[in-house]
């Protein structure tokens, strides 16, 4: 669809409050980006987004390339500052600490992408000059390329912004990429997974948009929510560099934030959960949950969408500057806590996997908020607008997980020449190291299957399944072949999550495995740890 143009109403800046930045948040003089030009009504356009970005690298020391293509054929620009060259190669050699932001994930969710353009901007006219002395900062605006340019007025129901219009949520594939980061069945998750793979940043943060409960913050977050995420890298996050930045943004802007999470019942429905603020979900298919299992530094973004779109960009850009500023003046210690992540192994250890909701050890004060409906400019459609209130109300706090069904890491799995063509593609995306070959006569284990559950409906093109049954010793004397992957690698614990049987977020769950799966045994074997 055509980017809807609109002319700016009256009636528009005076329903939707002020849309232009806070006074702390200052624009550098010269280049203008589409939302600041439009009074932030608008968003940029996939086209309008490379112009810029061609702009701000002309006469910088910002590197502008690419990194992928999307479904439709849309070049996945990225651009670098610290590095000589906008490359995986490029960045890994300059040895400092590495940090990605993207965004447009979910392309009705665009707060992210404007943000970053009025950061790249600013940064290009000398801002922020220090960052590059150990850091490379890694920037990709417009992830869901595609989608981006499927602009409507209904992408996003009672979204404040911008009128005139978003694009949408899934791809141009109808895939929802927040979903897609263990099966990769997305040329645009293949690409963004490539380049974490590639790249290797220490630090990795998704930027999105929020709606639901009526909340009294201006944005809230989520680190790696993944129980298997390394006990360092969650201590950063969570004791230290999440509350000084909450901190840190009150008083520069006063835009209150804090973990992610919604009241169920909130709008009326039925639910059996106790009253709380309940985080989302813990499996790697989401970002920075699959970030944290490889052992980095994963960080959620999500602004409030009943905000003005002018406080949505700016709370995004404040928090990536925060996020930043911590990395750039920790960069060796960042450098150091991934290095001892990298150093862990997972063989003979216990792992998650799944989990369920673990409530904070005491209740915390949540500020909700109230909203009041306007009507939509052009469709009388209804939009939420934000009270300046907050409301605090302490309740349970469920932000974190905890395993509730663990496995005892083995040697290794052993993956049937059956299904090795389709599994060793998904094994280099990710960047897992394993070799064909014979499997052993004696001391593998078989999953013998008593049930498998196949879901009713299609999630993500996928009937999702979940396989019953228990590890036993397979038959001796009986040798076959296939793929070796070993579990004593770097990446263990997304061995363990992509290949174990009764991982809610592997191959069988997302039925790669479907057509082979007999009635009693898994294609998947496993040498335990002794």
């Amino acid at each position: 669809m055509t980017r809807l143009v609109l002319p700016l109403l009256a009636a528009v800046a005076a329903g939707c409050a002020s849309v232009a930045p806070p006074a702390s948040v200052s624009a550098s003089p010269g280049l203008v980006t589409p939302a600041e030009a439009c009074d932030y009504s608008c968003t940029a356009t996939y086209d309008q987004v490379r112009e810029v970005l061609a702009l701000v690298a002309a006469d910088s020391d910002l590197r502008l390339g690419t990194f992928g293509r999307t479904v439709e054929g849309r070049d996945l620009p990225l651009v670098v500052w610290g590095a000589e060259a906008a490359t995986a190669e490029a960045v890994r050699a300059t040895g400092k600490t590495r940090v990605l932001v993207f965004a447009t994930i979910h392309a009705g969710e665009t707060d992210g992408k404007d943000a970053m353009l009025e950061l790249l901007r600013d940064v290009s006219a000398g801002a922020h000059a220090a960052w590059p002395d150990s850091l490379v900062l890694m920037v990709a605006p417009i992830y869901n390329a595609d989608g981006n340019e499927r602009v409507g007025y209904d992408n996003r129901p009672y979204q404040l912004g911008p009128v005139e219009g978003m694009g949408q949520r899934p791809n141009a594939d109808g895939l929802d990429l927040n979903r897609d980061f263990m099966k990769l069945a997305s040329p645009e998750a293949r690409a963004l997974v490539g380049l974490i793979r590639d790249a290797d940043p220490h630090v990795v943060v998704d930027l999105h948009t929020t709606n639901g409960t009526f909340m009294g913050y201006h944005l809230t977050y989520a680190p790696g929510l993944s129980p298997n995420t390394p006990a360092g890298l969650d201590a950063d996050l969570w004791d230290r560099w999440l509350p000084s930045i909450s901190d840190a943004i009150l008083a520069s802007d006063d835009f209150a934030t804090y973990h992610y999470g919604n009241v169920p019942g909130a709008f009326g429905e039925e639910t059996t959960a106790p009253r709380g603020w309940y985080s989302y979900s813990p499996q790697p298919r989401y970002s920075s949950n699959y970030v944290g299992v490889r052992g980095r530094y994963g960080i959620l973004s999500e602004s409030y969408s009943y905000a003005s779109y002018g406080e949505r960009v700016a709370v995004s850009r404040r928090f990536v500057e925060e996020i930043v500023d911590r990395v750039w003046a920790e960069a060796t210690h960042v450098r150091q806590r991934v290095a001892e992540a990298d150093a862990e192994r997972v063989m003979g250890q216990t792992v998650a996997v799944r989990a369920t909701w673990e409530a904070l050890p005491e209740p915390v004060e949540i500020l909700l908020g109230a909203v009041d409906t306007l009507a939509h400019p052009v469709t009388g459609s209804p939009m939420y607008q934000r009270r300046d209130v907050r409301t605090p109300e302490t309740m349970p706090a469920y932000v974190r997980f905890a395993p509730s069904e663990t496995v005892t890491a083995p040697t290794a799995y052993l993956v049937s020449s059956e299904v090795a063509d389709t599994v060793a593609p998904l094994l280099d995306g990710h960047g897992i190291q394993y070799r064909p070959g014979r499997f052993p006569e004696a001391g593998a284990q078989r999953f013998r299957v008593d049930s498998v559950r196949t879901a009713a409906r299609a999630f993500q093109d996928v009937r999702m399944q979940e396989v019953f049954g228990t590890w036993e010793e397979a038959p001796a004397g009986v040798s076959g072949a296939g793929l070796i992957v070993p579990v004593d690698q770097q990446l263990g614990r997304l061995v363990v999550m992509l290949l174990e049987p009764r991982s809610d977020d592997g191959l069988v769950a997302w039925g790669v495995l479907a057509g082979a799966l007999a009635e009693d045994r898994v294609p998947i074997q496993r040498i335990p740890a002794r």
